[in-house]
Parts: structure tokens; sequence; C-alpha cells
């Protein structure tokens, strides 16, 4: 490209548009060449600005076509907010007359996610690579399922040799499965190498046996079976026509590597390609792109500093690879250094934390500096001896912040960002001690949540003889309250029983000595069936002498329930959560505990999760969704969110959760070594259960390599492990530099960094490196940090580290109980009640008539927006049902109106992607009678529902919306309204002229009066004015709008209830309670 016929520079450009001037970076971004070019922009530098102005500077000057353009991200929120940024721009070049007359007003741009433009590519070129365009999307949930079911039934005995649980080793197949896909590596040529390894057992000895060898050989050769397993993982998908989003990008290049007119027509349809957040690219992605795109006027954007997702095969190396991989070597680099995001104090310290990094990035990396202007913004430091201090000190300074307001009247957003959930629950707590709204993000956070600890434990019992912690955090909790005596007594019954057969002889002492040689030690004996045992033997039975009266009751009631829940085990999943959740008193327990004020929101969310992992298959069973939920949560901690901020509240998440997202406020606590940074779980590399050696990774040239092949003896090899798991060391430590930089960035105003020597450990930890640093720097006192510990030992209670036995069903309201009944026992204290008596019967007349019909019920904190109406129309109810709802199952009931909001959800979207994976769109055949394309792959739909899904999309089809473009779609905002949070979720959002119009989608029958609309407009009410909020427009400039769609009936209320009505009628509602 020559600058022959340029019209505008981007600065003048942005003159004419009334757009801000670009910096010098930027506009050399903006005026590049079409040829590949790869832009370092660091965190919060504005690059989907400078993308979106590079658009519409190419499309001012007649240099490309708009629907030439391609613009690729990894997550929906990324690739929505390119989009909208693009297409804005170009919309305000039609207003100024800036396109070419050639434009086309029906073109728009390409905006997608890397995966979900893959699986455009395959799905229109599979017959190429001998695969159906129609196979069915697998989902995590259900991928999970396939995996475990040939796991549970292989015959392949090297399996009971590896020493791993069902669950570990499904997850080994599908992370082996996915790896080989992710490096386009062969399964044959992984097994034969494993095998070859395995030979170093053979090694002479030399000095010493080191029998480390021995486990590493071992450790790879048990690639063996999980490979066989993961052939036929792959196999079954084909065979069932399923493809994983792990596939997709694959079989992407495998059509690509096959017909190579594929890539001629995509070289020729897009001109421009903007590659974002290319450091977390995968190998097969690069190879993907690079194939298609090399040469042409590719530019790639990202930052090494922010690469934080190696697990899943993204590298910081792969900008460094960039020129050569897209085929020029000498291609320009340009850079963006200005952080528009971060204030001065704030950039300062994350500058010094990630200038280590700079000196080692594969490619140059300048340091970020504050944008003109830019306020100071503050960095406080607070390190205490103990973790509660230290979770007071934070929830102290968000309650001080958070009282201040912006200059717009709005509430400031915050989050604490954490390594690990380990200690996520205790600054959860200190913010709701001190009356801070908080949130938990994610699967993790909600599995963490005291109530739904008690219900997963139990569901453990019910599947898994050997859950012998679960059973005593049961039995020690605050419903049946086993003192520690009886536990104790509990496991002399279970090893007594260890050592007898089913008629309780006892077994040989051969047998005996064979029976303990084959397990682990302290594996002699299950709590959980001498539980049984007890419920079931005769009261005079030897082996219940030793146990209290009262524990001895309570033992075997609680045995009585197990056996009573297990049972019932065969039931649907969803019926027998509900079931466990109501025998355990759960419900009860969480409308009743002030405590637990968000708990019935919390169980309905879990109860979630589970017909989410029910729908997936008619064989989905206990032992599947307890695997599944433990994995989820894992992956579920370690990608990016697309949660929107909430104003006023507290989000709590993990780093790798915070990507991509920010807040004014922000906490990053646990500054502590062997926390952040973190302790490595291995530094044994590919020598670790499940993984690809290392040789086989795309990106091998960039990692440590384990010299075995030449070892002349186990002492030689022993040495060059030792090596290896030192570099493996070292790229953790790096790793973590990059988590610690990219918490720091996500600061708008203020941070607050934390940390403090004690918490469960048995010796104090040392503050953080980071934090020593920023004391060098003179950007943190001195004194904020101190020497040592005032204490030599943890002064925390032992109750602290391990739970006491019992747990005290009053907890902190001990103190306070126990001083009002003595000051009850005092002398004189009758005669004192005698006169108040009168006075308390009327006060307490007069409470119960206001509690009427309410039982005195805690309203929940987070109110879904379709439920309001309710509570306006008769609080009394819900709370009704909210003290004990009845079993139902939802998500069949609803279950018409899902798959229609998910059809419409995908027709709509530009991309095809959620936070981190992919959601093709789908359609129902009802000769099938299943979904093609995967809202709940390979579950049987009613032939019914398949008929109506079917009517609803031709009516949808023929609507107004149907030829427009969504703004947003399926967009889930929290809305602050008085003490409480409305959950906002919005269907979709459409541009009209300079209005906006919010629709929900209605698959139901339309209000039967007035009456009914002036309720039902309240949903649309709420929904305004949190897109108000979201967008930062009037809420006058919005419109809104219900469509029965079973109707083809478009109600728009006359009158929306604006935010002053509806802060009056939930002030209503709470008066009526």
């Amino acid at each position: 490209m020559t600058t022959t016929g340029i019209r505008f520079s981007a600065v003048q450009l942005a003159e004419v548009l009334g757009r801000p001037r670009p910096t010098d970076e930027q506009a050399a971004v903006i005026e590049a060449p079409l040829e590949p070019a790869l832009v370092v922009a660091g965190a919060g530098s504005g690059k989907t600005e400078t993308m979106a102005s590079r658009v519409v500077w190419l499309l001012a000057n007649g240099l490309v076509e708009v629907s030439e353009i391609l613009g690729l991200t990894f997550t929906r929120k990324a690739a929505g907010e390119l989009a909208e940024r693009i297409e804005g721009r170009i919309a305000l070049l039609e207003r100024q007359g800036l396109l070419p007359e050639t434009h086309d007003v029906f073109d728009s741009p390409t905006v997608s996610t890397y995966n979900a433009f893959a699986n455009a590519l395959f799905r229109d070129n599979a017959l190429s690579v001998g695969r159906e365009n129609e196979s069915q999307l697998l989902g995590e949930a259900s991928a999970w399922q396939l995996a475990r079911s040939l796991v549970v039934s292989s015959d392949d005995r090297r399996l009971a040799s590896i020493g791993k649980s069902v669950d570990q080793i499904t997850e080994a197949v599908l992370s082996i499965s996915h790896a080989l896909g992710e490096n386009v590596a062969d399964a044959d040529d992984v097994s034969a190498m494993a095998e070859r390894f395995g030979g170093v057992v053979d090694l002479p000895a030399g000095r010493y046996a080191r029998a480390d060898i021995d486990t590493a050989a071992d450790t790879v050769r048990s690639l063996g079976p999980l490979l066989d397993l993961a052939r036929r993982f792959d196999a079954e998908k084909a065979r069932q026509g399923f493809v994983e989003f792990s596939d997709q990008v694959a079989l992407a290049l495998r059509v690509c590597e096959t017909a190579p007119r594929v890539v001629d027509d995509y070289r020729e349809r897009y001109r421009v390609v903007l590659l974002d957040e290319y450091q977390d690219t995968s190998v097969v992605q690069t190879r993907l792109l690079s194939r298609l795109f090399a040469g042409t006027g590719v530019m790639a954007v990202g930052d090494p500093h922010q690469s934080i997702y190696g697990f899943r095969g993204a590298s910081a190396a792969n900008l460094g690879r960039f020129p050569r991989d897209f085929g020029s070597p000498d291609g320009p680099t340009y850079t963006l250094s200005t952080s528009w995001r971060n204030p001065i104090a704030v950039l300062d310290a994350a500058n010094v934390v990630v200038d280590p990094l700079s000196q080692a990035s594969p490619v140059r990396v300048g340091r970020l500096a504050p944008r003109p202007g830019a306020p100071a913004g503050s960095v406080t430091t607070a390190f205490r001896d103990t973790l509660p201090d230290e979770a007071t000190a934070v929830a102290t300074w968000f309650e001080e912040r958070l009282s201040v307001l912006n200059p717009d009247g709005t509430k400031r957003t915050a989050a604490i960002l954490f390594r690990s959930r380990k200690t996520m629950q205790t600054f959860a707590d200190a913010l709701r001690e001190r009356g801070v709204p908080a949130h938990v993000l994610g699967v993790g956070g909600l599995l963490s949540r005291p109530e739904i600890v008690d219900l997963m434990c139990c569901l453990r019992v019910l599947h898994d003889p050997s859950a012998g912690s679960e059973l005593i955090r049961l039995m020690t909790g605050a419903r049946w309250r086993i003192g520690l005596r009886d536990v104790a007594r509990l496991r002399d019954v279970s090893r007594w029983l260890f050592d007898r057969d089913h008629a309780q002889k006892q077994l040989p002492e051969s047998v005996r000595q064979r029976l303990r040689a084959s397990v682990a030690a302290g594996e002699d004996g299950s709590l959980v069936d001498a539980l049984d045992f007890v419920g079931a033997a005769s009261e005079t039975h030897s082996q219940l002498q030793g146990f209290s009266a009262e524990g001895l009751m309570r033992l075997r009631r609680l045995a009585a329930q197990l056996v009573f829940l297990r049972n019932r085990i065969g039931l649907d999943l969803v019926d027998l959560v509900k079931l466990v959740e109501q025998e355990m008193l759960l419900d009860i327990e969480a409308v009743a505990n002030h405590g637990m004020a968000e708990g019935s929101a919390y169980l309905q969310a879990f109860a979630d999760e589970v017909a989410g992992y029910a729908a997936t298959s008619d064989a989905a069973d206990l032992a599947g969704l307890l695997g599944w939920l433990n994995a989820a949560a894992r992956r579920d901690d370690m990608g990016p969110r697309s949660d929107p901020s909430e104003e006023g509240v507290v989000q709590l998440v993990t780093v790798h959760g915070s990507k991509g997202l920010e807040w004014q406020l922000v906490a990053v606590p646990r500054l502590v070594e062997d926390e952040l940074p973190g302790r490595p779980k291995s530094t044994s590399g590919w020598l670790s259960f499940g993984e690809l050696p290392y040789e086989f990774r795309g990106d091998s040239a960039e990692l440590p390599v384990l010299a075995w092949r030449g070892a002349a003896d186990r002492e030689e090899l022993h040495a060059a492990i030792d090596a290896f798991t030192a570099e493996n060391r070292e790229r953790h430590l790096a790793e973590e530099r990059r988590l610690a930089y990219v918490a720091l960035t996500r600061a708008q105003d203020e941070l607050m960094l934390s940390g403090s020597f004690w918490a469960s450990q048995k010796k104090p930890r040392r503050p953080s490196r980071y934090l020593g640093e920023l004391v060098e720097a003179g950007l943190v006192p001195g004194d904020a940090l101190p020497g040592a510990s005032e204490h030599d030992e943890n002064p925390l209670p032992a109750g602290f580290a391990y739970p006491e036995w019992p747990f005290d069903p009053l907890g902190g309201r001990r103190a306070a109980v126990e001083f009002a009944a003595a000051r009850v026992r005092a002398p004189g204290a009758a005669a004192a009640v005698g006169r108040w008596h009168d006075d308390i019967e009327l006060l307490v007349r007069e409470r119960d008539e206001a509690r009427a019909g309410a039982g005195g019920t805690e309203l929940p904190q987070r109110i879904p927006a379709s439920r309001f109406k309710d509570y306006v129309d008769d609080p009394a109810a819900v709370v009704a049902a909210l003290r004990r709802p009845l079993p139902e199952r939802p998500y069949r009931a609803t279950r018409l109106g899902t798959l229609f909001h998910t059809w419409v959800e995908e027709r709509f979207r530009p991309t095809g992607r959620s936070e981190v994976l992919d959601a093709d769109a789908f359609d129902i055949d009802p000769d099938e009678g299943e979904s093609a394309f995967g809202v709940v792959p390979g579950a049987p739909v009613d032939p019914d529902d398949a008929r109506r899904l079917a009517e609803l999309q031709a009516t949808f089809e023929k609507s107004e919306w149907a030829g427009l473009d969504a703004v947003d779609v399926e967009l889930e905002i929290h809305l602050p309204l008085g003490a409480r949070t409305v959950i906002c979720k919005i269907d979709a959002v459409f541009e009209r002229g300079d209005r906006y119009q919010v629709v929900d989608w209605k698959t139901g029958k339309a209000p039967r009066d007035e009456a009914d609309l002036a309720l039902k407009q309240l949903q649309l009410a709420l929904y305004r004015e949190a897109y108000a909020s979201y967008r930062g427009i009037d809420p006058a400039l919005i419109d809104a709008a219900f469509y029965f769609v079973a109707d083809d009936a478009v109600l728009e209320p006359e009158h929306v209830s604006d935010r002053a009505e509806l802060e009056r009628l939930w002030e209503g509602v709470e008066g009526r309670l």
C-alpha cells in the first residue's frame, strides 16, 4: 500500500469525525501498510479503539471494502465490543458522507471469536475432510460424560496400576486429547516416545539407585493407556457425529491443508485481518491463521506480559514468532505504550513488578506511560499479622471508599483479585460483616459457599464409602453436633469392621495382612460403612458400647437419613439434589439464618448447574456429576470472565478470571511468598501425570529441555531432571509475575495490596517479593512491611486452621447470647421482667401482626427481574414459596422457552463463543428428535417441542426484528435497587435511529388485561434502567417492548416505570412484609 490517493491522515480523520486526536503511536498503527505487522499493546493502552480507528481510516481512504475486514478475538465480550466500536465508526462515516459511492449499506465487517471463525470454516467445507457439516457440538459436560463412560467400561488392566481415581483418569484423557489437537501431535508418536522413556529404568545405578527415576518412568508410561483412551474418545466422537470446541480449529486446519482452494477463497475475501490478544493463541490457531493469511494485511495485537493462559497452550513467545509465521521476518513492529486506564501511582507499581520480564521478552516491550492529565491515584499497602486481620483491613478499605460516590452520583465499582480461591470466603465474610455488598463470581465461588459445601458433602457420602472427611463435616456440623469422643469411637468401629467379613467374623491373619498391604497408610476402614453399621446394629451390640447416649441416638438418626437418601439415588439428578437439600433442612436454614441471607439464591444456582449437567445426557449420574463439578470449578477459576462490574458491589474473582476487566477500586490480597508468587503445584513438567511431552508441543523451542536420551546412568539422568525442574521453577515464577502485573493493571482509580504472616500454616510467610520491589522503588513506605511477625508460633486459634469439633451453631453470636442469658438469670431480673411483661407482650403482638403472611423471612439480596412483579403483586406468596419451595423441574417446564431463546441468541450473535468456549447455533430435526448443534447435545427432544419450536422460528423470521442486527444479546446486568441487587437478563437490544430498544422475547401467553400488563411492564422498566446504567445514557432514550412470539404480538406499554417509581414499589414490598 502506498500513500498515493490517501485523503485523510489518522489525525485529520479524527478531527473530521470529532474523535480524540490519536497519539503518534496510535497514528502509526492506524496508517500501517497492508502487510503483516505486529502491535505490542500494553494493558489498558487502547488497542480496541486503535483497531477500530484503523478500520475507519482504511475505509475513509477507499483502501478496502467493509466486507473485506475480519476481526478475531477470544471472548464474546471482546468480540462484541470490537464489533460495536467498528460498526459505530462506520455509521459515523456514513453520516459524514465519507464512504465511497460504491459502499453497500448492507455490508458489514466480520468480527468473531477465533473458535467461531474456525468452526464456520470447517462447517462450510466439512465434506472435504470426510465429516458432516451438521456435526453436533459436544459441550464440556457431555464430553466429560463420554470420556468417563469410556474409562469406566475399559478393560485395560494398565489403568489399575496407575493408582488414580476414575475422575482423575477422565480428566487426563480429556487433557491429552485436547493437547494432541492443539499441538497437531500424533498419538502414535507420543506413545512410542513414552515407551522409549520407560526404558530408563534399565539404566545402571551409578552411585545411587535414584528411585525417582522409576517414578518418572511409570508416570510417563501411563501415557500409553491414556492415549489409547484418547483415541477411543476421538473415534467415538466421530462415530456419533460430535465435535468439541477444541476440535474446531484442528478440523479447520485440516480443511486448509487438504483443500488449497479454501485458503485462496479466504485470502481473496479478507484483505484486512485484525488478530486481538494474539499472545493467547494456541499452536493450532497460529498454524491455521498463518496458513490462511501469511503475507497479507494481517495485524496481530498482543502483550507478552499478559500471557497468563499457558496451561491451555498459549505462549508469550507467540508474538516473537509472528514475523516468521506470517512470512515477514523483517516486518514492522509497532507499540502502544500509553495507559488510558491506570492512574500514575498504579502504573508505577505495575511497571516495577513487570520490569524483570521485559529483559527476557521475545519482543521489545516499552514501559507503560500515563495518559496526559492522568490522576495521581493511590496505592495502599496493609501487611497484618494474621489473615483475619488482613481481611478486616481490606473490608474496611472498601467500606470507606464505596461510601464516596462518583461525580455523577453513581456508586463505584470494586473487586478483590485472588491467586486462588483458598481464602476467598474469608474476605467475603469480612466484607459482609462490615455491611459491604460482595459477590463471589464463578462456579468455584458457588462451590465454596457453606450451604453448597454441606450439600456436596452429603452427595459424596451417598456415592463414596471412602468420603470420611465429608461425613465428619456432616456429623460435627450444626445439624447433628456429634462430639469428638463419639467421632473417635466411630473410627474405632470402622477399624473393627475392616478386619471382618460380611458376617462380622474376623478374617484370617494372612488375609488381613494382604488387605492392609493393598491400601495406603491410614486407609484401614470406612467411616461411612461404620455409620451404616451403627444405624443397623442391635441396641445390645458390643460395638455400640463407648458411645454417649445422645451421640448414639444422633448417629443412628443420621444413618437412617443417609439410608433413606441412598435408596433414592436412582432419582433424576435434579430431584435427588432437591431431596437432599430438603432432608438436610438446608432450604430452611438458608431462609432462617441471617448469616446466609443469599443462601436460597446460591442453592438455586447450584440446582441450575445440576440441571444443566443432567440435560446433557439421559445417562447422567451422581458419580459423573461430582467429578464434573470439581473439574468445571477448576476450569472456571482459570478462564477469563465476562461478568459486568456491579456498582457498589465488591466482586471476588481470580486473577485469571479478571483479564480484560477493570474496576475503579481493586485489592490484591495474600501478597506473600508461596501464594503470590504461588508455589508451583509441580515442577516436573511433562514428567507429571497426563502431560504431553514438550517435544511434541508447538512451542517446544521456548520450553525447558530434559536431556534424557544421552544419559549414561541414573546419576546423569537424575542431574538432568534436577536441571529440568529448576528451569520449570523459573518459568513458573515468570508466569506468576505476569499474573501480578495483570492484577495490578485492573485498577482504574485506587489499588490496595495486602498480606499477612499467618493463615493456617505452621510457619509465618514472608511478604511477597513484589512488595519488596515496590519498597525498594520508593513506591511503598518502608515501614509498611514489618520485618517479622510478633509471634514465633501461629497466634490463630486451632479452630481457624482446623475446624473445631463440634461446630458451634451460635457461631460468633455465642458471646452475646451467653451475656444476655446471664443478665436474665441475674438476681432481680425476674421482678424487672414482670414489670416489662405487658409491654413485651404488646410489642411481640405488634411484630407478629406485621409479619403475618411473611413468616419473618429475610428477603434475598439478589432479586431476578422476572420475579420483581411477583413481589409487587403478592410478596407474602413469594416469601411463602421461599420458605419451603415445592419440588419442581424448571428445566423441563421451560424447555421450549430455553430452546427458542438460545436459537434467537445464536441467530443474532456475530460470534459463537461464550467466555472461553463456543456455542454454535442449532436447529431441531423433528424426524431425529434431537438437537443438531448442541444446546443439549445428544439429549432427546420431545417431538411436540420440536414442532412448536419450528413454528416459533417461522413466526419470528417474519417479525420486524428478523432483518435487524442486535447491539447486545443475552446481556446480564446487575442493577442496584435500594439495598437489593436486581439481576437483569436482557434478551436483546436494538439501535433504532437515535434510540435504543430493549426487547424481551416471550413464548408464553400475552397479558390477560391491563392490570396484568401493568405488572409485566415492571420487568421492562428494570431492563431499561439497567441498560441505561450499563451504557451510561439517559433511560428516556430507551424504548422497551415484549414480543409474544406464539401470538405474533408486540406489546409496548404506554407507561414504563422510572427508577423512582421502582424504588417506591420495592419500599412498599418491604413495608408490607
